[in-house]
């Protein structure tokens, strides 16, 4: 396989420690992905979720022994942060203050989905379903860059959401096309489970994440999306020919609609 070489993304993540006896009990209880089982070193993807089961991070998790590093988006880690320390109560976890950390595009010698300290550093390989993405805190490495416009592009291209433009506060994780690598069905309660285990055994969602294939002139955010005469959604990310939205559930993969007059394919 031909190899793929290392640029640096223009974007950054928020790395929060979260370190003490406690740690693995007091995460697993809260986050939607089983961390008790997982083996130290593993990187691993998860949700944290509102009390009432609506999106609040997207997170990949470093499991370490009394460690585990949750990673969310550049300047939410204080939040993040904020929000898990109000859980943490008779327990020995302390929370440390967020690290930068910046995204490596490419092969970074670094194992699958694993993650190790190196010189004082952290470097963790983060599952995705775009092209292999490495996180490095500390100096930013010398390497050179991707573009805003080439990291959309493949962004959009993986299906990958991005909170605050895709999804939100008001996003249920069925809709989100997430679960499948973030929620673990079989684990105890955590926070905001309810709702995710209902729809999982007897409901269903309004909405889904669905990519687009645009024909004509590059549509812009924020165009109306319509199937027939019915208006299903609305474009939340675009990049050239191709875009992100949340359809209504009725508008499967391979519909044809209109996206702001031009046509385009639904894709999953």
């Amino acid at each position: 396989m031909q190899r793929s070489e290392p640029r640096l993304a223009p974007a950054t993540k928020d790395l929060v420690w979260f370190r003490g006896v406690d740690t693995i009990n007091f995460l697993n209880d809260l986050i939607s992905q089983e961390i008790a089982t997982l083996a130290p070193g593993s990187v691993t993807r998860s949700l944290l979720l509102g009390p009432r089961g609506k999106l609040d991070h997207i997170l990949w998790v470093l499991r370490g022994d009394d460690e585990v590093g949750l990673i969310t988006d550049a300047g939410r880690g204080a939040e993040l942060a904020a929000t898990l320390s109000r859980y943490r109560i008779r327990v020995k976890v302390d929370i440390e203050e967020p690290l930068s950390g910046w995204l490596v595009l490419g092969d970074f010698d670094m194992d699958a989905s694993r993650w190790h300290h190196v010189d004082g550093r952290v470097i963790a390989d983060l599952p995705w379903h775009g092209p292999r993405m490495t996180l490095a805190t500390g100096e930013k490495p010398d390497l050179p860059q991707v573009s805003e416009e080439e990291m959309n592009r493949i962004r959009v291209e993986a299906a990958e959401p991005q909170f605050g433009v895709d999804v939100d506060d008001s996003t249920i994780p069925q809709e989100s096309g997430l679960v499948s690598d973030t929620v673990d069905f079989d684990k105890g309660c955590y926070l905001g489970q309810e709702l995710v285990a209902r729809i999982d055994s007897r409901g269903h969602v309004n909405r889904h994440l669905r990519r687009l294939e645009i024909e004509g002139p590059e549509a812009e955010v924020g165009a109306e999306i319509v199937s027939g005469d019915r208006p299903v959604g609305t474009l939340t990310s675009v990049a050239g020919d191709l875009g992100l939205a949340l359809l209504r559930r009725e508008v499967e993969p391979g519909s044809r609609v209109k996206v702001g007059g031009e046509d385009a394919t639904v894709r999953s």
